[in-house]
């Protein structure tokens, strides 16, 4: 004959709680891990807006440029610096606009620094007449995940600040 253990409903539970308890242990500290990881690596309390006033007030030292910062904006401008495609580097100026009351818009504008192989198609050298899909045009809407990387001046003296782009999606 074979022996039955008998094991209670209170056992069965007592297991299975310890179980999912220990399920919902390992999934927060992973998920805080995550968090901790990302919170080191990007600052997204960063705008454009923040970034421009920054640079403009003297201010530039207290972006980290350890940490990635994620934008958005309207391409206004692009420049093909190097066109050979394993050297290839370009710039694009984003801007931002924001009303100020009823009649006025404050322009936010900002450099891109794009290098490497992954950006050569993006930026091509001269338009041909077949568009290419992953071609940046002029007022196409980009997120833009980079460093910073300090400012330029244009003509008239006003600093610009220069972002090193890792990563880029069009919007539209």
């Amino acid at each position: 004959m074979f022996l039955r253990s008998k094991i209670s409903i209170k056992e069965v539970f007592m297991k299975k709680l310890t179980f999912i308890l220990f399920l919902f242990f390992i999934l927060f500290s992973l998920s805080a891990q995550i968090n901790t990881d990302a919170d080191t690596m990007i600052n997204f309390d960063l705008t454009l807006k923040n970034i421009v006033i920054m640079v403009e007030s003297g201010n530039a030292n207290d972006i980290d440029m350890d940490k990635y910062i994620i934008l958005d904006g309207i391409v206004s401008d692009r420049k093909v610096l190097a066109s050979d495609k394993e050297n290839f580097a370009g710039i694009l100026e984003i801007s931002y606009g924001e009303w100020e009351g009823l009649e006025n818009v404050a322009i936010y504008k900002c450099l891109i620094q794009i290098q490497g192989l992954e950006f050569a198609s993006m930026i091509p050298a001269r338009r041909s007449r077949t568009p290419n899909p992953e071609e940046i045009t002029l007022n196409t809407h980009l997120l833009i995940l980079g460093k910073y990387l300090g400012y330029s001046e244009d003509d008239s003296g006003k600093k610009i600040p220069v972002i090193e782009c890792s990563k880029l999606r069009k919007i539209n």
